[in-house]
């Protein structure tokens, strides 16, 4: 995945990247257009990977605009509504990781840089979720508390 551009931008530290993410999910959670768009660099990349098996962006999007858009057009059309979403680290960077029935079904990695998210990168190849742990399902306890 990628680094930080070059220039005078920098890298933002892990606990504000984290800060970012929250507001990203809660953002597209809500269907917050707005929201997003003040989290997101005027000139953001979004990268996606689906290895031929998976919905994704045959070419990079570039600008603010675009990639809400695509994002909340792909959160309609392919994310199911009961999709987990869980804070994680993906290759040294900050990330959230979507499950479905306890299962990776995309990682997201995010290059925030200052107030902004510079770049996103999703993963949506089955042959490379497989490296990610599965989540933890909830289960109602079966087991009553004596009175």
């Amino acid at each position: 995945l990628g680094g930080v551009a070059s220039g005078s931008r920098f890298a933002a530290a892990p606990e504000h990247a984290g800060r970012m993410l929250e507001r990203f999910n809660r953002a597209t959670t809500t269907g917050d257009m707005d929201g997003l768009l003040a989290l997101l660099a005027e000139d953001i990349t979004l990268w996606s990977d689906g290895g031929g098996k998976a919905a994704a962006a045959l070419n990079p999007i570039h600008g603010a605009d675009h990639v809400a858009r695509f994002i909340f057009g792909a959160l309609r059309k392919f994310v199911p509504a009961d999709h987990v979403v869980r804070p994680a680290e993906l290759n040294g960077q900050p990330g959230l990781i979507s499950y479905w029935r306890g299962k990776p079904r995309t990682a997201l990695a995010f290059d925030v840089v200052g107030d902004r998210i510079q770049t996103i990168y999703i993963i949506a190849n089955p042959d490379k979720l497989r490296a990610l742990p599965d989540a933890a399902i909830e289960r109602p306890s079966l087991t009553r508390r004596a009175p």
